[in-house]
């Protein structure tokens, strides 16, 4: 990919972040399991991991029942990849069916809200063409 286009939707998707509210985060890690993330997010992701030189982990279904279903980016109950985190880390305590059980008096985004965030991030995978591109920390396994 071209990497001024690269850089167009690197922008493209740092602009739909910022329009998920942060949260005060407990560092519980609750909600730091298998994720999966897609095409545009995997661009960024990837240029943070190789400007911090942090090396891409992908474990097996033992991997994660060894290490309590937990995501491979959780060291020391911090996530490595947190500026780059993908959308469903993001959205975690952001809306009612990823509520984070130490939020007290949650704002959760609305619905309306969270469907513009949806359709500004499908059309970005649409022009990533990456529709049946996804990732994930996690290799199923028999």
């Amino acid at each position: 990919m071209d990497d001024n286009l690269e850089n167009k939707f690197t922008r493209y998707l740092k602009n739909i972040y910022s329009t998920i509210p942060e949260i005060k985060c407990q560092h519980c890690n609750m909600c730091c399991g298998p994720i999966i993330w897609f095409e545009p997010e995997e661009t960024l992701i990837r240029e943070y991991m190789k400007r911090k030189k942090i090396k891409r982990i992908v474990w097996t279904t033992e991997e994660f029942k060894k290490n309590n279903m937990k995501c491979p980016y959780l060291i020391k109950d911090r996530c490595i990849i947190y500026p780059v985190r993908p959308m469903v880390c993001r959205l975690q305590g952001n809306i009612i069916e990823l509520r984070c059980k130490f939020s007290i008096n949650c704002n959760f985004m609305s619905h309306d809200e969270l469907k513009k965030i949806q359709k500004k991030f499908i059309k970005l995978i649409k022009k990533m063409n990456g529709l049946n591109s996804f990732y994930s920390t996690h290799i199923i396994t028999n």
